[in-house]
């Protein structure tokens, strides 16, 4: 008997459902910055929309400081700023925070720069990020996730499988961004890509179930499965019944279960996620506000204008507008 591979790519990888999410992110790479700073020197990241920043100290240490919470970082170690929080950081002495807007950054590549800034003195080097995230469903993830993530290559979980990962692609990387080569950009995005996510996993399973979340929901069985309907046929006119049926619940049980673990009710539910699919597609494509419409399950362009409206709190015209603006 031959092998047949046809059917074998056809098989659908099985991964428990946060896996299934965290693959579907779908992340692209926004830029990456190899940075060598020199004491004294100190600088300023803006807030970035929908984008989640990192930075690896590849030597040296560095200091970071968001709100009111500051946390020092030496060789080896991580942080993700999942959200796209604006944050500081510096040499640990400095005070004069350059924003930046106004770093002297040279471009490589289109995605690749470098960054050297700084007194003249005692040096660190760092690899830098911005990764930007298009899947609605990303938006929901951050409700779970804080406003950083640290992982340290010397912590007492430094033999777990997730921060082995994590340790593993850092040094990856740091080779790959020490030179660039050909294809060096494409292979330090899709490392950026794994790593971001390694972190995301070794966080989320250190998380008890009261802290999960929305995220619980996804694991459970039967709302786990109306969760995908949904997800997969954003543009059905769904029905309590139809969804309580589908999962084998009656329609007040399906009901009170499904509040409990998402924390609004299957329609409001369904209504939101349409309309995260809708900003989504508004920003990141050049649809016809019908064609959108449409594809979410609405027929006419003004049920899903006053809809969006009323959920987003802007319509769907501003929405694009703006994202123009910042994208231009």
């Amino acid at each position: 008997m031959g092998f047949d591979y046809k059917a074998r790519v056809k098989t659908p990888i099985h991964d428990e459902p946060i896996g299934k999410l965290l693959d579907s992110l779908r992340m692209e790479s926004a830029f990456f910055t190899q940075s060598t700073l020199s004491k004294p020197w100190a600088m300023s990241m803006p807030p970035m929309h929908n984008c989640m920043m990192f930075h690896m100290v590849v030597e040296g240490c560095a200091f970071f400081r968001i709100g009111a919470s500051s946390v020092k970082l030496e060789s080896g170690d991580f942080i993700l700023f999942p959200k796209g929080e604006g944050h500081n950081l510096h040499d640990g002495d400095c005070t004069h925070f350059t924003p930046l807007g106004e770093l002297p950054i040279k471009a490589v590549t289109e995605r690749f720069e470098t960054l050297e800034f700084g007194g003249g003195g005692e040096t660190t080097d760092m690899v830098c990020g911005v990764l930007l995230f298009q899947h609605p469903l990303a938006i929901k993830l951050l409700g779970v996730l804080p406003s950083y993530i640290l992982i340290r290559q010397n912590s007492a979980q430094a033999e777990a499988p997730a921060t082995n990962v994590v340790s593993n692609i850092s040094q990856l990387l740091k080779a790959e961004t020490s030179g660039v080569g050909i294809g060096a950009e494409a292979v330090i995005a899709r490392l950026a890509d794994i790593l971001v996510i390694s972190a995301m996993r070794q966080h989320l399973n250190q998380l008890d179930d009261e802290q999960v979340g929305w995220l619980g929901a996804l694991e459970d069985d039967r709302i786990g499965q109306a969760l995908s309907l949904i997800h997969e046929s954003p543009e059905r006119h769904w029905a309590l019944e139809e969804l309580a049926h589908n999962v084998g619940m009656s329609r007040t049980s399906f009901a009170q279960q499904f509040k409990r673990l998402v924390g609004n009710t299957p329609m409001e539910y369904l209504a939101e996620w349409r309309m995260s699919l809708a900003y989504s597609k508004l920003q990141l494509s050049k649809d016809s506000m019908l064609s959108i419409a449409l594809d979410i399950g609405y027929q006419s362009e003004a049920a899903f204008s006053r809809a969006f409206k009323k959920i987003i709190g802007k319509s769907p015209n501003e929405v694009r507008k703006a994202y123009q603006l910042t994208s231009s």
